[in-house]
């Protein structure tokens, strides 16, 4: 099989990463990037609450308690701010744990404690935007509360009970939740636009298109309720001010510079938007690549993240898989392209070796998967759990010679290849299956590095 793919580049440039290092202030290093963890040299403000610093499931973590002698208060929120940072736009991430504090009853499906911890913004006195997760409501048996699991809320005005009488569901959302786990947070801020995505995700948990506050500017501060057992750790802002972080493509607004063997259809797909390659009918019985190549900039080093679903088309031979990807670093005619792709019916195979062809990179034109598989067996594909037609998050990290492959969120890559056989180059981002595929693409993120 070959493998033609495109990479896609950012038409934003990316922006300044910046981190709070120990002691230090956002101000201070507006123009560098810094990937450290909270701890106790961190200048942060409390309110009406205590902070502890303490070991938490493997990590050094920040934990918000109630101040002594308030342990049972039940309607209180503990605030710890950022007094020197100053937020309008950009990226905030950070890992955080909550659950039930002991001693707060409840029901598995009562209205209360749910481990409330999230993340408020653009903070001025009494004002502020929040995204906050429900960690206890994401695996209840009631549907309407798992639909709860994520909150955007605005003070003073707009708290989440007014927001939910006033628009029912349109700023609450499902998302897995294990409670007392650490989950990732990232909150993406631009005018009067925010996003949260849990864990990895490629695509938002929630969408809030109306901030209620407007497009304004203050500082960040860590939230919980006196109710939760909160934890935080790996704080990482990232100020957009001179450039956005990231370029995110939705389907209905990819736009293709060139097409091979297929025609892109917007349709819905499992509950979401997508990009549909539809192969030709001139490529009916043949051994071919479906390539469309994203209009864009062109992608050297960087990460692309994309949700796919594949699996083979009804009436396809028996051994077709349900190849698809993501090319990056390819021509402009598609005529050289570093491919990694998923085979989803090789997932859950009783056979172990297709397990682990479940995972390939391949390098076209010369360097295709039959080559490398003979050449160097087990070096250039892996084993992953991959149902078909499901929905499946990639994210692929590329530096120099080095591209790696997440799947579904991983915190380690399914595939690392240290030697990509076009060296360190640069090129355009397509989306990639083959012919014999039924092939779903969602919307794509871009974050290059400069």
């Amino acid at each position: 099989m070959r493998a033609h793919l495109i990479d896609l580049a950012a038409r934003w440039l990316p922006v300044v990463a910046l981190l709070l290092p120990s002691g230090a202030s956002l101000a201070q290093h507006d123009t560098e990037s810094h990937s450290i963890r909270l701890d106790s040299a961190t200048k942060l403000e409390v309110v009406n609450g205590r902070m502890l610093w303490t070991d938490y499931r493997g990590r050094r973590a920040l934990k918000l308690a109630p101040r002594e002698g308030h342990e049972r208060d039940t309607d209180q929120e503990i605030v710890a701010v950022l007094p020197d940072s100053h937020f309008q736009d950009g990226v905030i991430e950070l890992d955080v744990a909550g659950s039930r504090r002991p001693g707060y009853a409840g029901a598995e499906d009562s209205i209360g404690y749910k481990g409330f911890i999230g993340v408020s913004f653009r903070v001025r006195g009494d004002s502020a935007e929040r995204f906050y997760i429900r960690p206890e409501n994401g695996r209840v048996s009631s549907q309407l509360f798992r639909n709860r699991a994520t909150q955007y809320e605005a003070d003073p005005d707009f708290p989440w009970q007014r927001l939910r009488k006033e628009a029912p569901g349109r700023y609450e959302s499902y998302v897995d939740l294990e409670a007392g786990a650490w989950t990732r947070l990232r909150i993406e801020v631009s005018g009067t636009t925010g996003r949260l995505f849990v864990n990895g995700a490629p695509e938002p948990a929630l969408v809030v298109n109306d901030l209620r506050l407007g497009a304004g500017s203050g500082r960040i501060a860590l939230w919980t309720r006196v109710s939760s057992e909160a934890y935080f750790a790996n704080l990482h802002v990232t100020p957009s001010s001179a450039r956005p972080v990231s370029h995110v493509i939705e389907p209905s607004a990819a736009r293709f510079r060139k097409t091979i063997n297929a025609r892109p259809q917007v349709v819905h797909y499992n509950g979401r938007p997508a990009i549909k390659l539809v192969p030709l009918s001139s490529t009916r019985g043949k051994d071919e690549d479906m390539l469309a190549i994203l209009d864009d900039e062109r992608f050297g080093d960087g990460t692309v993240e994309v949700s796919v679903a594949g699996a083979p088309r009804p009436g396809m031979p028996p051994d077709s898989r349900g190849f698809i990807g993501i090319a990056f670093r390819a021509g402009e005619q598609g005529e050289w392209s570093e491919v990694m792709y998923l085979r989803p019916t090789n997932g859950r195979a009783a056979d172990q070796l297709r397990r682990n062809h479940a995972v390939q990179y391949v390098s076209h034109r010369e360097f295709t998967w039959n080559r490398l598989r003979q050449e160097s067996p087990g070096v250039y594909e892996s084993n992953v759990d991959l149902e078909p037609g499901a929905w499946t998050a990639i994210r692929v990290v590329v530096s120099g010679t080095t591209a790696r492959l997440f799947v579904n969120g991983a915190t380690q890559p399914t595939l690392v290849v240290n030697d990509l056989k076009h060296g360190a180059s640069a090129g355009r981002i397509a989306l990639w299956a083959h012919v014999e595929t039924d092939a779903y693409f969602g919307a794509l993120r871009v974050m290059p590095e400069r």
